[in-house]
């Protein structure tokens, strides 16, 4: 791609020519960000660099979190310095660079830059295996994570790995993460503020709100548009949301909403939640994850208990650089597939997830069925992750295991560039929440004891055709919310 001639700026009957090259960016690493830089020459008049952190970039439209436009260079280059951008060891810098050169101009996307290859004099903890490379503000500081200090007297060495990273060897079966939720630590757990992306699996709802502690436990519980925001029509209004937004992939969709009714932007999400996350806190390789929870009850909810990729390695779109669900149950009491099989709140699953298409998803999913609803009580929810298998337990009771072997489903090519268990060899961070209806997690056709879902996939009237429905699946929310006792994370 480098070198690309996107178009004519000045149209006065020269044509497109390719003799202008961009050179490849420099990317140096400073105390507290980064540098990028290419080299001035003959003709060039402007110069934008598009950066994002541990995310993707799928066209040259999108701008990147960190970008500018610079008309003038400096001392023969044109430089940018990127501030206030503390980058971890694990971390994986995205570059495009537009230039305009003479009348044309000229884009470039580099390839993905991982922190601990860059230049420069300062270099994030953790980025050797050196011992001066260590000291203790390197350890998560966070109230409500746990961090051994030390490794225990006899240490059988782990290939568990954590962001950040920590200045002693990891053991097996050491504590890596805990929080019991005595209270909630926002400096540790994130909120998510933005609308989902995906418009081929996109839930109902708009990530927003603070999540609450109660009795020790997390608390996640759904709001009907008209309690979020009772001022603005769910039918016919605008919300921006861009001041609070946490949404990086395209912050024009994800943090501005319109409805027009039964227009083409259709109505507002019919459901407003929180959604909380580790995703700028911790990180882990390879573990045990054990989560103690009440799953919500009440039509077309689902529980995310999730593992997400911290580093969009393999792609950005469909799930190409995975998911990992810890557990679920529908929220639903009862419910039917087309042909008879149940799917409701007493069957249990776990297991990755690859694409945004619900048949495919939940075929690869793991599942055990019991007589009541496990929304009813507390369970303890593990998946034991290694560099080989994925192993689902509920309350202690191993229920499946996966092995090895994505690459064999031919999702993605890029996969077949990582390990063995590619998507899943990379860090990923933990994520809380829940998701309302959508298209993933929900098949066509579906029957609860006395209605048919109420939405078509795929339909651009889906969220209506849902909300229309709201006198039919309303009243079954009498435990709407997810309660969260602790979450853990074991060396493995």
């Amino acid at each position: 791609m480098s070198g690309l001639c996107i178009g004519i700026l000045l149209f006065i009957g020269f044509g497109c020519t390719t003799s202008y090259k961009i050179p490849t960016p420099t990317v140096e690493l400073l105390e507290n960000g980064f540098r990028v830089s290419i080299p001035d020459e003959e003709g060039v008049k402007v110069v934008a660099f598009n950066a994002n952190r541990n995310r993707n970039f799928t066209s040259f439209i999108n701008e990147g979190q960190f970008n500018v436009r610079l008309t003038e260079p400096q001392n023969g280059r044109w430089t940018s310095d990127f501030s206030s951008v503390p980058l971890r060891a694990q971390d994986v810098l995205y570059l495009w660079t537009s230039v305009q050169h003479q009348r044309a101009v000229y884009q470039d996307l580099a390839q993905p830059l991982p922190v601990c290859n860059l230049g420069g004099d300062y270099r994030p903890k953790g980025c050797s295996s050196g011992e001066d490379d260590f000291t203790d503000d390197n350890q998560l500081s966070t109230e409500g994570s746990v961090l051994e200090p030390t490794a225990p007297a006899v240490c059988e060495p782990s290939e568990t790995q954590v962001s950040p990273q920590i200045g002693v060897s990891i053991c097996k079966g050491q504590l890596l993460f805990e929080e019991t939720f005595d209270q909630l630590n926002e400096s540790l757990w994130i909120h998510d503020v933005r609308v989902p992306l995906d418009s081929k699996d996109a839930e109902f709802v708009l990530y927003d709100g603070k999540a609450k502690v109660h009795d020790g436990n997390l608390v996640i519980e759904p709001l009907l548009w008209s309690s979020y925001r009772p001022d603005l029509s769910i039918a016919n209004s605008r919300l921006d949301l861009s001041e609070r937004c946490t949404g990086t992939h395209n912050r024009i969709k994800e943090c501005i909403l319109h409805s027009t009714g039964s227009g083409p932007s259709g109505i507002m999400p019919p459901i407003v939640t929180p959604r909380v996350s580790t995703k700028d806190t911790f990180a882990f390789q390879y573990g045990r994850i054990e989560i103690r929870a009440k799953l919500p009850k009440g039509d077309w909810i689902v529980p995310l208990l999730l593992l997400e990729p911290l580093t969009e390695w393999y792609g950005q779109s469909g799930y190409e650089s995975g998911q990992l669900r810890v557990a679920l149950a529908r929220g639903n009491s009862i419910l039917r597939m087309p042909r008879g099989k149940l799917v409701d709140g007493r069957s249990l699953y776990g297991g990755p997830v690859l694409s945004t298409d619900a048949h495919q998803r939940e075929d690869l999913w793991l599942s055990k069925r019991k007589i009541s609803h496990f929304g009813d009580d507390f369970h303890t929810y593990s998946l034991d992750w290694s560099s080989n298998r994925l192993l689902f337990s509920v309350d202690g009771q191993v229920y499946g295991e996966m092995l090895n072997g994505f690459t064999e489903l031919d999702e993605n090519p890029r996969w077949k560039q990582g390990g063995p268990m590619a998507p899943f060899d990379r860090m990923f961070y933990i994520s809380l929440g829940i998701s309302v209806g959508g298209f993933g997690d929900f098949v066509d056709h579906l029957r609860t004891a006395t209605y048919e879902k109420p939405w078509a996939n795929y339909h651009p009237q889906a969220k209506l055709q849902f909300h229309q429905a709201q006198d039919q699946w309303l009243p079954t929310w009498k435990q709407p919310a997810l309660k969260i006792d602790y979450v853990r994370v074991f060396a493995n």
